[in-house]
């Protein structure tokens, strides 16, 4: 018996499929997403910068809707930032566009490095799904 149910969406089960995780794992109510990056379906990475955080801020959004929960129910953001400094005005520029108020707890880390060469961030959240 497991304690968690996997959240795979479709787009993102070459996660679970070739890289041995699930993208997010449900809980009772709670929803903890693993750590998102700018790819495509195919991991391919987005190359420009801007592109490469809302891909990401995608990838997140479809886990929370295969959960059946949403960008209001996120309650803390994990982001690690190879060039934190650089990117941080960027980042909060593409998290306002799904992030509003009242906002998450958040936390932002620079990393000396991700998954990929050409990765400028991971980001990680945990979501309270509303109950159906």
């Amino acid at each position: 018996m497991t304690l968690f149910d996997p959240v795979v969406p479709k787009d993102l089960d070459v996660l679970r499929s070739q890289r041995g995780y699930s993208p997010g794992v449900r809980t009772g109510n709670m929803l903890f997403v693993s750590g998102m990056l700018g790819r495509s379906s195919d991991l391919s990475i987005v190359e420009e910068p801007e592109a490469q955080l809302v891909q990401m801020f995608d990838n997140l959004g479809l886990v929370l809707k295969e959960a059946g929960a949403d960008w209001n129910g996120v309650v803390e953001m994990t982001a690690f930032l190879t060039e934190l400094q650089r990117d941080y005005a960027l980042f909060m520029q593409v998290r306002d566009r799904y992030i509003h108020e009242p906002y998450p707890a958040m936390t932002m880390i620079g990393a000396a490095e991700l998954a990929q060469p050409g990765l400028i961030c991971e980001l990680k959240a945990v979501a309270v799904v509303p109950d159906r």
